[in-house]
C-alpha cells in the first residue's frame, strides 16, 4: 500500500512540475497585441478584464474610425445604424436603447476601456486570435489582407524583437548605474558603401549606436544607405564633399561650401540638422584661423579623436591588428583619466571583420558605446577650442 501511495505521489509530482515547465514555456511574452489587418495596432495598455481583452476606447477609436462623443456625461458612438452608450455613472452599457447584461465598457483609473472583441464584431469586423502571441487581430473579408500564417510570422518577428531591445535595453541601464569605465563613441569616416551597411548591421546585432561621418560624394551615389543609418538611430555627420585635400583647404571659402553642402544632404536625406564634423586629415594643421571662425560662425561643432585604429594601413587579413590598436589605445586612454573616448575608423572592409571582436571587448570591460549627443556635446579637437 505504501509502495502504490509513493508511486501515485511521485506521478503526481512529475505530471505537475511537466505542466508547470510547459506553461512557462509557453508564456514568453507578457505584453499582449491588438493587430488591424496587416499591422500591429501601437496600443501598449492592453487589459485583460474579467477574462475579456480592452483596450483604452480613445485609442482604438483612432484606428476603427468611431465617432466617440460625450453627451451629459455619457460616452456615445455612433456607427453602421448602431448607438453605443456607456454611462461611467452606472457602469451601464446601453445598445440601441437596451441595457447590456454584461460590461463591454469599464472605466480603470480614470480611462474608459472597451473590449476588442465587442466593439469589432458589432461593426462588422471578424476576429481571431492568435493564443500564443496573445494577439488578437481584427479584419475584414473585403478588405485584402495578409494570410494568418505571414500575420503570425510579423507578430512573432515583432516580439522577438521587442524581447531582444527590451534585454539590450536592461543591460545597458545595469551598466549604467554600475559603470566605473568611459564612455567610448566609435565612428566611422569615408562612408557611405557597402561596407557601411555591414558596418550597421554589426551595430545593430549587439545593440550599439555610433557616429558616421559621410562624404557628400558618397551621399549622392548611396541615399538608400544613408537614410537606413539615420533610422537606425546613429548620427551622421559630414566629412566634407569630396575628402580631396587641395580641394577643401584651397580658401576658406572652399572649405565651409564643401562642408555646407554635406550638412545640405543630410538634412536632405535625413531630415536632421547635423551640426557635428569631421574634417578630413584631422584638424591641425590643416584647419586655418579663419576656417575655425567659419565654423564657430555657421555654429558647427568638430570632432577628431582620441584613438587612432589606423584601420586603413592592414589588408582583410591583418585585421586582428586593427582590434590590437583600439584595444592598447582605449585602455591607455582611459588609464589617462579620458572618460570620453572617440575612437577613429573607417567604412573599409578590414574594419567590418575587426568590429564585432572590438565591440565584444569593450562591452566585456564595461565601457559604455554611444553615438554622438548633440544635446550633450563633448568638446573633442586638436585645437583645443571648446567653441567646436
Amino acid at each position: 500500500m505504501r509502495k502504490n501511495s509513493a508511486i501515485i505521489f511521485f506521478l503526481l509530482v512529475t505530471i505537475f512540475c511537466i505542466g508547470s515547465t510547459k506553461a512557462s514555456a509557453e508564456v514568453k511574452n507578457s505584453q499582449r497585441y491588438v493587430g488591424l489587418h496587416d499591422r500591429v495596432l501601437p496600443i501598449e495598455d492592453i487589459r485583460v478584464i474579467d477574462g475579456d481583452t480592452k483596450v483604452p476606447l480613445a485609442e482604438i477609436a483612432k484606428f476603427l474610425y468611431l465617432p466617440v462623443t460625450v453627451e451629459n456625461g455619457a460616452t456615445v458612438i455612433n456607427k453602421r445604424g448602431k448607438q453605443f452608450v456607456f454611462d461611467p455613472k452606472t457602469g451601464e452599457t446601453i445598445q440601441d436603447g437596451k441595457v447590456l447584461s454584461w460590461a463591454p465598457f469599464i472605466e480603470e483609473d480614470g480611462t474608459i476601456f472597451i473590449s476588442v472583441k465587442y466593439i469589432s464584431r458589432e461593426i462588422g469586423f471578424k476576429i481571431d486570435y492568435l493564443k500564443k502571441q496573445q494577439t488578437i487581430r481584427i479584419y475584414r473579408d473585403d478588405y485584402e489582407h495578409m494570410s494568418r500564417e505571414l500575420f503570425e510570422k510579423m507578430v512573432i518577428d515583432l516580439i522577438e524583437e521587442k524581447l531582444t531591445n527590451q534585454e539590450t535595453s536592461e543591460k545597458l541601464e545595469e551598466l549604467e548605474l554600475n559603470h566605473e569605465k568611459a564612455i567610448v563613441y566609435l565612428t566611422f569616416d569615408d562612408g557611405p558603401n557597402q561596407f557601411t551597411t555591414i558596418n550597421n548591421e554589426t551595430l545593430k546585432n549587439y545593440g550599439v549606436h555610433a557616429t558616421f561621418f559621410f562624404l557628400g560624394k558618397q551621399m549622392q551615389a548611396n541615399e538608400k544607405i544613408v537614410k537606413t543609418v539615420a533610422k537606425d538611430g546613429h548620427y551622421i555627420g559630414t566629412h566634407s564633399m569630396t575628402h580631396d585635400k587641395n580641394l577643401v583647404y584651397k580658401s576658406t571659402e572652399a572649405f565651409i561650401q564643401e562642408m555646407n553642402e554635406g550638412r545640405d544632404l543630410i538634412k536632405q536625406m535625413t531630415g536632421n540638422d547635423a551640426k557635428l564634423l569631421r574634417v578630413p586629415y584631422g584638424s591641425v594643421p590643416h584647419v586655418t584661423p579663419e576656417m575655425e571662425k567659419e565654423l564657430i560662425k555657421h555654429g558647427y561643432k568638430m570632432w577628431d579623436w582620441d584613438v587612432d585604429s589606423n584601420d586603413w594601413r592592414y589588408t582583410v587579413e591583418q585585421a586582428n591588428q586593427i582590434f590590437n590598436n583600439v584595444k592598447r589605445d582605449v585602455t591607455r586612454a582611459y588609464q589617462s583619466g579620458d572618460r570620453h573616448i572617440v575612437v577613429l575608423m573607417h567604412d573599409r572592409i578590414q574594419t567590418t571583420k575587426a568590429l564585432p571582436e572590438i565591440i565584444e571587448w569593450l562591452q566585456a570591460e564595461g565601457y559604455m558605446l554611444q553615438s554622438y549627443n548633440p544635446d550633450e556635446h563633448i568638446s573633442q579637437n586638436f585645437l583645443r577650442d571648446t567653441l567646436l
